[in-house]
């Protein structure tokens, strides 16, 4: 093969349609890279659909819950009513270790000392906190019904807890009243609704593997 047919051969092989077809190949592979990613992401949702379900509706609902307390009817009766509850059940545990206190709408006296019941000194934010996880959690209903009451009742007499110890706190260490109220048992509560929406995941979904694993044999 002579210099010049060397020279012609080197040439066709680097003339225009090769480079159109390598700059062809160029422009497909950004476009197989975003498929790429798409299929990813959309099986990254779909992996955590669950995850993301029960946080958007944990959101929505609690959003309903601060909706609903605005509402005349629940922000100036039903809380009301719900906190000089909360006075006469604290008022008749006192009564229970001889303190003879008395109430007077939502505040509780007594010789030694006397306080008064608040929204937010009523575990209503707390319960509701708990309820919201627990509907929310991707479970049958069959399996939130005894959260939902158990854990109710709990946080409620807890909070009777709190008013009674915050109530010997103001007799026994008034310098410490404000620190107990707020930082301590505020805190405790939230870390109290967390601590009883995990145990309650942990049994709800503990309850449903044997069932699924029957299910699967019998498949």
């Amino acid at each position: 093969m002579t210099t010049r047919d060397k020279r012609d051969r080197k040439k066709k092989s680097e003339s225009p349609a090769g480079g159109s077809s390598a700059d062809g190949a160029g422009r497909k592979e950004p476009g197989g890279v975003q498929g790429q990613s798409a299929g990813s992401a959309r099986r990254w949702i779909r992996a955590k659909r669950p995850i993301l379900g029960f946080v958007l509706l944990f959101v929505i609902l609690m959003g309903v819950y601060y909706a609903v307390t605005f509402l005349d009817i629940i922000e100036m009766r039903a809380i009301p009513a719900y906190m000089r509850f909360n006075a006469h059940a604290s008022a008749a545990v006192l009564n229970v270790f001889g303190e003879d206190a008395q109430v007077r709408g939502t505040s509780i006296t007594s010789d030694r000392f006397s306080v008064d019941i608040q929204h937010g000194c009523d575990a209503i934010d707390p319960s509701a906190l708990f309820l919201a996880a627990v509907l929310a959690f991707p479970a049958p209903f069959r399996s939130k019904l005894p959260g939902l009451l158990i854990g109710t009742l709990v946080i409620a007499l807890v909070n009777l807890i709190r008013i009674v110890t915050l109530f010997y706190t103001g007799i026994y260490f008034p310098r410490a009243f404000q620190a107990m109220h707020v930082d301590v048992w505020q805190p405790v509560f939230i870390l109290l609704a967390l601590t009883f929406w995990v145990t309650w995941a942990w049994w709800a979904t503990r309850n449903l593997m044997p069932r699924s694993d029957v299910s699967t044999q019998e498949a």
